[in-house]
């Protein structure tokens, strides 16, 4: 004999099994919920920790760092996306995580010029946030990219045009370049190879600077060119800020003249305007070589040097000179970097932007007691101290 159950528990037992599936539906749903809040605090965490490894946000206070990474938004760009153009306003910053971006510069109807490749760590997209103008490159995915992007509102909201310290980015951009007149390379007997190599190895302040291996020195003379200059001709100018050639002389001979005030006279207006008396210093002949102070160290012209009778040089440009002369090992290209990125005030900088000065660096070398800047001077050189120690004296 079977049972049956009356309307009252048929009901019961239909409310028991839907608060059943309303509780089991809740449970799924709780658990999504921590899936989710779990995952979301493993990509704040790993946002966290990339940041904090980005030269230029490291100067920011650890307290910041929650803050930065609640307003960075993740983004991802396809190759050949046109992330900024140049020109357009700008309303965005960014930080790349992954891939790689091309910087170009247009000027006027011109083809857009690559300057610049940027990869994980770089950034761009400041200078329309800092200074409310245009955008001053273009700037596209080379590969698959991932960025983090934080809005001008964020940005200003947490103050980063005042915490942070920008690199200046005139120098990729191209700006008005001066152009440099470097000739090609004239065809050279064994003899004047030979002149040329014995000059650049007589010459001292190249020697100070830089080990002149026989790698080096061929790379000279093979782009030196040969000129003629007449009697009379003031090859260097003392005082010129345009120094683009160094100078080795085949035939002939100059005078090297320096003005000097006896007496360290206070300098009348005449003298000003007329450039007063020049006194002669030495003579420069065949096998000598005049010019690289300037190229060296991006000062002015020290002296003027005039031919004495018409004379025949070997010149080579600032930036065959520059390049031959200053170039280093990968090796040693690391090492520099190094030293940079221990540089606080470098941080600001670009990893390509690190990778060019580096190149540019020349190691010198000092001897106890010598004193190596001199407060009051004017200052043309930036050290980055690697060995040793120094002590620092100020007056007043």
């Amino acid at each position: 004999m079977g049972c049956s159950q009356s309307g009252g528990e048929k009901k019961y037992a239909a409310d028991k099994n839907k608060k059943n599936q309303e509780s089991g539906a809740a449970g799924s749903n709780r658990e999504q919920d921590k899936r989710q809040a779990k995952e979301e605090n493993k990509e704040y965490a790993m946002t966290m920790q990339f940041l904090s490894q980005v030269q230029l946000l490291k100067r920011l206070p650890k307290d910041q760092h929650p803050l930065l990474a609640a307003a960075c938004v993740p983004v991802e760009f396809k190759a050949g996306h046109v992330i900024i153009k140049q020109g357009d306003a700008g309303a965005e910053f960014f930080v790349i995580k992954s891939g790689e971006a091309s910087v170009s510069v247009s000027k006027g109807d011109a083809a857009p010029v690559k300057v610049a490749t940027l990869k994980s760590g770089d950034y761009f997209g400041e200078n329309a946030l800092l200074r409310d103008e245009p955008r001053t490159a273009t700037i596209t995915a080379d590969s698959a990219l991932s960025a983090f992007k934080i809005t001008r509102e964020k940005f200003r909201e947490l103050g980063l045009n005042e915490r942070l310290q920008f690199a200046n980015r005139k120098a990729v951009g191209g700006g008005n370049r001066r152009v440099l007149d470097a000739k090609p390379p004239t065809p050279k007997t064994e003899q004047e190879r030979a002149l040329i190599s014995e000059a650049l190895r007589k010459n001292q302040n190249i020697q100070t600077m830089v080990a002149l291996d026989d790698q080096r020195v061929k790379n000279m003379v093979d782009v030196a060119w040969k000129e003629d200059i007449p009697a009379g001709h003031e090859i260097i100018k003392e005082g010129d800020l345009v120094a683009d050639y160094f100078y080795i002389v085949q035939e002939g001979s100059f005078e090297i003249l320096v003005n000097e005030q006896e007496g360290g006279a206070a300098q009348s207006e005449e003298t000003a305007l007329t450039g007063g008396e020049s006194k002669y210093v030495s003579t420069v002949s065949q096998g000598g070589s005049f010019g690289e102070l300037a190229l060296l160290y991006l000062v002015p012209r020290a002296a003027t040097v005039k031919a004495v009778n018409n004379s025949v040089v070997w010149v080579i440009d600032r930036t065959n000179f520059k390049r031959i002369l200053m170039k280093v090992s990968d090796d040693k290209m690391k090492e520099y970097i190094k030293y940079l990125d221990k540089a606080e005030i470098l941080n600001p900088l670009l990893s390509q932007e690190k990778q060019a000065m580096a190149q540019a660096l020349v190691e010198m070398h000092f001897t106890k007691d010598e004193v190596i800047l001199l407060q009051g001077e004017p200052g043309t050189t930036f050290y980055v101290l690697y060995e040793g120690e120094v002590s620092i004296t100020k007056d007043g």
